[in-house]
């Protein structure tokens, strides 16, 4: 009875710090049209998305970097999209952004389909590697890169992109 209550003392305490870390705010699933759509919803402004996964290196080690960058460019519409494996530990995504600072960063997940339709639907270009970086102008011009960031020469891109930064 006392190992019960015990127990029962310990799984109150720890509830607040399960809770919280399962609320972040869960990936909503990349699909075929979800580019497109996110491209649609901030047309006519400049964009990033930034494609990661928690089983890139590369991914993990700047994700506090990603952070710091949002906060100091608050102005910039940033969009973050996990792209590990379906069923690769989800419920890690929105924790592992929020720990970097990018629990305000929309986010997306691989959603279901063939991973080869859903890279396309991104770039025909695009093999799957990662990170991927998507910068996209206020009058829809995109570019991309593979690799880390290199967030003075993002910064310069978004201070000379466009109306909408002047």
């Amino acid at each position: 009875m006392r190992l019960a209550s015990l127990t029962l003392a310990l799984i109150v305490i720890a509830s607040p710090v399960v809770t919280s870390a399962a609320s972040a705010e869960a990936a909503r699933p990349f699909e075929v049209s979800t580019l497109n759509e996110i491209r649609q919803a901030h047309k006519g402004r400049p964009l990033i998305v930034h494609f990661w996964g928690l089983t890139c290196s590369i991914c993990m080690s700047e994700l506090k970097d990603w952070g710091a960058f949002t906060r100091a460019h608050p102005e910039a519409t940033i969009v973050f999209i996990n792209w590990d494996q379906r069923g690769a530990r989800p419920e890690q995504i929105g924790p592992t952004l929020q720990k970097a600072g990018l629990a305000a960063v929309p986010s997306f997940a691989l959603g279901s389909g063939f991973e080869e339709k859903l890279r396309f639907s991104v770039s025909p270009e695009w093999m799957g590697e990662l990170p991927y970086t998507h910068l996209i102008t206020d009058d829809g011009t995109a570019s991309a890169f593979s690799g880390p960031a290199n967030f003075e020469d993002m910064s310069s891109w978004l201070a000379k992109t466009g109306p909408a930064w002047k």
